[in-house]
């Protein structure tokens, strides 16, 4: 009933638990999947995974790739999100950042990835959080500024004292005139 309308994950989730308490996984499995083409999540992902293992695995990925040619991006909704979302939730990180270079991510997305990716891609994260500290210090603000500075600290735990200066004098040369800015960069 209703399947022509976004679906309701809460309902799509609950008629899951009932058929697969009744012994119907095959079925529960097609819900999910009926409810993941037409609106697909996160959440949706994690209970397909489940129920299914690693063929759901590949096929999940499989379709979220192909949406990618047939979704265009706006400032508001970026469609390679989901997939990257979807791989991080994997842990494979080397997926997830090939498909923020071809595809592009929101801000948010890119953060979270390279938080979760630390250890494994630092060269990737500190490209992140330099684009994120160019955002602050644009932005302007002392809550912005305190926020770069947090960054930039963070930053250098990848990288060597040298490089972590040279982008320091950097940030100084072109951000000179932002005095509280200067003042937190010390």
């Amino acid at each position: 009933m209703f399947e022509d309308s976004r679906p309701d994950e809460r309902l799509v989730f609950f008629a899951v638990d009932l058929l697969s308490k009744a012994g119907r996984n095959s079925d529960a499995e097609a819900q999910l999947w009926r409810t993941f083409q037409k609106a697909p999540s996160v959440e949706l992902y994690a209970r397909l995974r489940e129920l299914g293992g690693e063929p759901a695995q590949e096929r999940a990925i499989a379709f979220l790739e192909a949406r990618l040619t047939e979704e265009t991006c706006t400032p508001w909704h970026n469609p390679a999100d989901l997939l990257i979302q979807v791989l991080m939730h994997e842990k494979m990180f080397d997926a997830a950042w090939a498909a923020v270079r071809s595809q592009g991510a929101s801000m948010g997305v890119k953060e979270a990835l390279a938080r979760a990716s630390e250890a494994t891609h630092p060269r990737e994260v500190v490209d992140v959080y330099a684009e994120r500290v160019d955002q602050f210090a644009n932005a302007g603000g002392n809550q912005a500024y305190a926020e770069a500075a947090k960054l930039i600290a963070r930053m250098a735990t990848f990288r060597s004292a040298a490089e972590q200066a040279a982008y320091v004098a950097a940030l100084k040369e072109r951000f000179g005139r932002k005095r509280n800015l200067m003042k937190l960069l010390g």
